[in-house]
């Protein structure tokens, strides 16, 4: 019965973690930085830098369960041609994180579908143990 909860415990915290990440590229996918050797006059401008994605990746506990890690993309950042933006070279490219939002999305339907699964067995878990004490009075 502890198994199943822990089991159950650690697919909830991995599910948090995959959720919490999904919406950190989501929120940050527009955030534009110079290019690498690039020069602005600017502080602030010479200071930013583009947000560095993140994807989930999930390795299997010796007694079961599960532990999510957060790992960076690679390439991190891709150059795209942007003569309006503010950030811009001289050549009117800036950097964006290399972040698809529709996969994204789809991260968060597997956090979502995976917290349901896994307080679906919590809540089994509880009613297995109800049963066994009423059997016990």
């Amino acid at each position: 019965m502890i198994n199943g909860i822990n089991t159950s415990l650690s697919g909830l915290l991995a599910a948090s973690t995959r959720a919490n990440t999904a919406a950190n590229n989501i929120a940050n996918a527009y955030n534009t930085s110079l290019p690498v050797g690039g020069d602005r006059n600017t502080a602030t401008l010479q200071a930013s830098r583009a947000y560095v994605p993140q994807k989930t990746v999930n390795s299997s506990l010796k007694n079961g369960g599960v532990t999510a890690t957060r790992v960076p993309v690679s390439p991190s950042s891709l150059t795209v041609f942007s003569p309006d933006n503010p950030v811009s070279n001289e050549e009117s490219f800036v950097n964006i994180p290399n972040i698809e939002p529709a996969i994204e999305f789809s991260e968060l339907i597997k956090a979502k579908n995976a917290y349901k699964a896994n307080a679906a067995v919590l809540r089994t878990l509880s009613e297995i143990e109800d049963t066994a004490l009423d059997i016990i009075e």
